[in-house]
């Protein structure tokens, strides 16, 4: 066993169960013919035990997920949604438009409409349930 030098008290969701713990140590080793890291993680739900984990079984606290959607018009509408696991039912979104301009898009379109049943969907304005949006014009991916 190679001990690894990066090791760090990082905060990672296990992705099997969902659960959240701390790296406490990681170690490189072979799987297969490959070398991978192990991690020693100390859940939250179980802090006296100590569980080895290969890296690609880990996952961050934080996700992200991009949705698109488009109008037949050429609109488009992206929504990031960013999930934290640390604090239960807390989704924070941010939506980008294209084009810029936000008179040229009909606030009444099938774009507009699935979103709002996607906020719904998630229990935005209900209760307990944290979000932020900022609307602004999406970054040209040529630049």
């Amino acid at each position: 066993m190679k001990k690894d030098k990066n090791t760090k008290q990082q905060r990672v969701r296990v992705l099997q169960t969902g659960e959240l713990g701390t790296v406490t140590d990681q170690v490189l080793m072979k799987r297969g013919n490959k070398p991978m890291v192990y991690k020693q993680v100390r859940l939250d739900s179980k802090p006296h035990l100590d569980r080895w984990y290969w890296a690609d079984q880990l996952g961050a606290v934080r996700e992200t997920c991009r949705i698109t959607l488009t109008g037949g018009n050429g609109t488009e509408l992206y929504i990031n949604v960013t999930h934290d696991y640390e604090k239960y039912g807390s989704y924070e979104f941010e939506a980008f438009v294209k084009p810029a301009n936000l008179k040229e898009h009909d606030r009444h379109g099938l774009p507009f409409l699935l979103t709002g049943a996607l906020l719904k969907g998630l229990g935005v304005g209900q209760e307990g349930v944290e979000t932020s949006v900022d609307v602004r014009p999406a970054i040209s991916e040529k630049n």
